[in-house]
């Protein structure tokens, strides 16, 4: 049950149309047609986070260049790790759309050692969970391995970025009670 109101059509307030708009346009829509995603709206009353938190979502999960893909199964990882019911469904739901094999979803969601998942996406995923559950846990070495599979310090700092982003908004919707539906 979601703990805060959440304004579905604001009409009369610019500053939230115009968020909204840009969510809708971005992709980030819910299941009702012209209406972002529970997520957004959970951030409704408080227009100014919500943009923060767009920029959040523009910058480092739509934007960048590590592949979509990636993110998704980054994200998903870490929700499970964070045991985030609406984010691992919300990601699980992505990667299915993106046209992602069932046995590397189920890999990413069941499976420690990522069987499934290719070599250099697995070691990004890797990273990026230990960089969520114990960011002073990680090495030089971690990082070593992903240049050894040819990332670029840029796309290290996107991954380690996204897990950062994965525990924020995880930790979100966990606390305000977003709904699926």
């Amino acid at each position: 049950m979601s703990r805060f109101t959440q304004i579905k059509h604001p009409k009369g307030n610019p500053e939230l149309e115009a968020i909204y708009q840009d969510a809708v346009e971005s992709g980030m829509v819910g299941s009702e047609p012209g209406v972002p995603s529970n997520f957004i709206t959970s951030l409704s009353v408080r227009p100014d986070l919500l943009a923060s938190t767009m920029g959040i979502f523009k910058g480092v999960i739509m934007g960048g260049v590590v592949p979509s893909t990636v993110k998704q199964m980054i994200l998903m990882a870490i929700a499970l790790q964070n045991n985030c019911q609406y984010c691992q469904v919300v990601h699980t739901s992505a990667l299915e759309a993106m046209g992602v094999p069932t046995e590397v979803i189920q890999s990413c969601a069941r499976d420690p050692e990522l069987a499934h998942v290719p070599p250099t996406q697995r070691a990004m995923i890797k990273l990026a969970l230990k960089t969520a559950r114990d960011p002073k846990s990680v090495t030089d070495e971690d990082f070593q391995v992903l240049r050894d599979h040819g990332l670029s310090d840029g796309e290290i700092m996107e991954v380690t970025m996204l897990a950062a982003a994965g525990n924020f908004l995880d930790t979100w919707a966990i606390v305000s009670g977003i709904e699926m539906a």
